[in-house]
């Protein structure tokens, strides 16, 4: 027997899809083929008309709709640019999201969250809460989406990344907001990041370094791992942004396939999301840095990955 005898599939398996094919067909009113069950003996035009009906099958299934998600590392100017993007008409941003991540929550005190039902749930040491937290939070994205498209706007997530990549728990493949909600959605990503000894720097200053060791190096791998989960096309550089805010602002609406509205940018004060601990004014513009120590500066010299990052991301050390 040939090998391509062996790798053909049987008369049964093929009756069986075809049959399924069929009724598909015959409940949607589809054109039917030309080659009816009775001759599934005549094995010559199978191939191709099981390509048709692996077509039909894929056409008569739901289009998933389309969510947008932002994903960026804590202190790299990622609330500057999600409430730019929420400043663009009919955009409903939800910032900070993430299932089941602890930070912020106190355990050895009951915080009055009258509408929220995870953090209660918490509280109340429900079993197996990680598992109630995931299958809550995608219906809740779900019945979300599907409420602001109905009116016409664009939902935009804003994922809590840090939880994911820069905590003691163990590091994922992918993210948590990608992977709970891919099976349901079309999702258009936008990274935004920025050179990491800004970023490191201001986590350092406001307390917020999670993960052991605390080094520079460290956060470097943590970055690179976040950054080699997604593609070139979906990334934006922070430090592009503040020296071409607009230009680059059309270019994540783009990404996000968002409309763009002249003169958005003026009205991003208006919009109060949470995790906005950086800037004091509405300007967008480059801003000095900080000095830095000199064991910080050995740290950056040391660090083989902080080099990798900067040969493809073109991040100046000086």
């Amino acid at each position: 027997m040939s090998k391509q005898q062996d790798t053909m599939p049987n008369l049964s398996e093929l009756q069986l899809q075809l049959q399924q094919a069929l009724a598909l067909i015959e409940n949607n009113n589809i054109n039917k083929p030309d080659v009816a069950l009775t001759d599934l003996r005549s094995f010559h035009h199978t191939e191709s008309l099981l390509q048709r009906c692996e077509q039909v099958v894929q056409a008569s299934q739901p289009q998933k709709p389309i969510l947008r998600i932002i994903h960026h590392f804590a202190c790299s100017g990622g609330t500057l640019i999600s409430k730019c993007i929420a400043a663009q008409p009919n955009v409903f941003l939800l910032s900070e999201l993430h299932p089941t991540t602890r930070l912020g929550f106190n355990s050895n005190k009951g915080t009055y969250t009258p509408r929220d039902i995870l953090t209660q749930a918490l509280y109340s040491r429900i079993p197996d809460v990680d598992t109630l937290a995931e299958t809550v939070f995608v219906q809740n994205v779900i019945e979300t989406e599907r409420h602001v498209r109905e009116r016409g706007g664009y939902l935009v997530l804003r994922a809590h990344t840090h939880a994911d990549y820069c905590t003691n728990a163990a590091v994922p493949e992918v993210d948590s907001l990608t992977r709970l909600l891919s099976p349901h959605f079309d999702i258009k990503h936008l990274v935004t990041v920025r050179n990491p000894i800004d970023s490191f720097m201001s986590l350092r200053q406001h307390g917020w370094v999670h993960f052991r060791p605390d080094s520079f190096d460290e956060y470097c791998t943590r970055l690179l791992h976040f950054l080699n989960a997604f593609t070139e096309d979906q990334i934006v550089k922070y430090d592009d942004f503040v020296e071409h805010p607009e230009s680059v602002m059309r270019t994540c609406l783009q990404k996000l396939e968002l409309p763009n509205v002249e003169h958005g940018l003026d009205y991003i004060d208006v919009f109060k999301v949470s995790g906005d601990s950086g800037r004091s004014s509405a300007e967008i513009a480059p801003r000095p840095r900080k000095e830095l120590s000199e064991d910080f500066k050995n740290d950056i010299k040391s660090s083989e990955l902080f080099r990798k990052i900067s040969s493809i991301y073109e991040f100046k050390i000086d």
